[in-house]
């Protein structure tokens, strides 16, 4: 298991940054994997994993998790908007 220097953990917002979408959609997705897994579904690769842990409330993700995941994502979504 790597260690949490090696491999830290990503909030949403930093999610969102390394796969190039807003929050918003990385809470979509989330909500959809667990929508998912709640109808006796398997999740699949291009499904969002769930949190590695949750941090005060807010889900965290290894980047591990994360990179391997965007590996098997359908496309790469729509640019970002930047924060006004």
């Amino acid at each position: 298991m790597p260690d949490q220097d090696a491999d830290p953990y990503l909030d949403t917002e930093a999610v969102a940054e390394m796969v190039g979408v807003t929050t918003d959609t990385v809470r979509v997705y989330l909500k959809r994997s667990r929508k998912r897994l709640r109808e006796g579904h398997e999740l699949r690769p291009q499904d969002l994993p769930l949190p590695d842990a949750i941090i005060g409330r807010s889900p965290a993700w290894r980047t591990s998790t994360i990179s391997a995941w965007s590996v098997h994502r359908v496309g790469p979504g729509r640019p970002a908007t930047p924060n006004s």
